[in-house]
């Protein structure tokens, strides 16, 4: 998604992202041997899995910008591989990881500005916006292919039950960043196309569409049930076992 940037607190420091990944390395090799079950391990590692995801969708929306002559995007540090980068810290990263671990749901988070009158037109605007969501399903289609090489014998393991979980999230990010809600990639995608009289209320709109979008989450009864039916069909479609999927649930919250 776009956000208004913030200001910046340090140059960007590569060496956080390679922290991340090489955390979320050691958390699947502890899995392969860890017992069945719930465990703060299996919850370490799948939220370490999904800064690291919207690090990637991130990344993919500053790409396509930088492609359609927004060349700004690399000042701003957002072809690191840096997290702090991606928007503020409260907003882009502990909300949604907070939504992630109450609720299981892999609400929207991270956010970059993108200088749209630096683009090639409403097209390549267009194409910016839903990079994310193609990194994204990129992400989800990745952790399918890797699970469809689980053999039955192996296809039990906590490593197993913990990729399928992370492949879920994708799928319940991917269905929410497509609505066609203002600070989504899915209206977005279609802003480029709309009067430009209608921006003052679209930058209104913003804010205020993705507090609804959470509270609806949690508080509209039916909305969640349609959210998380939606996101288990999608990843089963793609070959991720639905069992899987439960077990991954039932580990990461540990706690209950």
């Amino acid at each position: 998604m776009t956000a208004v940037p913030a200001k910046p607190v340090a140059p960007p420091n590569n060496l956080i992202g390679l922290g991340l990944m090489a955390a979320f390395l050691a958390f699947g090799a502890a899995l392969v041997l860890a017992p069945a079950g719930k465990s703060p391990l299996t919850f370490a590692f799948i939220m370490t899995g999904w800064v690291l995801a919207v690090m990637a969708h991130e990344f993919a929306h500053a790409g396509v910008a930088w492609l359609a002559g927004d060349h700004t995007v690399r000042e701003k540090g957002y072809l690191s591989f840096d997290p702090r980068r991606y928007g503020d810290l409260g907003t882009s990263l502990v909300i949604p990881l907070i939504a992630l671990a109450l609720g299981g749901i892999g609400f929207p988070g991270g956010a970059v500005y993108l200088r749209n009158d630096l683009m090639r037109g409403p097209g390549w605007r267009a194409a910016a916006s839903l990079a994310g969501s193609g990194a994204t399903l990129l992400v989800l289609l990745v952790l399918a292919s890797v699970l469809g090489l689980w053999t039955p014998s192996t296809s039990t393991s906590p490593l197993f039950a913990a990729l399928a979980m992370l492949a879920f999230l994708q799928a319940t990010a991917l269905i929410l960043n497509l609505l066609p809600l203002p600070g989504l990639d899915g209206f977005n995608a279609l802003r480029p196309f709309l009067p430009r009289s209608w921006a003052p209320a679209i930058r209104k709109a913003e804010g205020v569409a993705l507090l609804l979008l959470l509270a609806a989450v949690f508080l509209l009864p039916g909305f969640s049930d349609l959210l998380f039916g939606g996101a288990v069909v999608l990843a089963a479609a793609l070959g991720v076992p639905v069992e899987a999927m439960q077990a991954g649930w039932d580990a990461f919250h540990f706690w209950r």
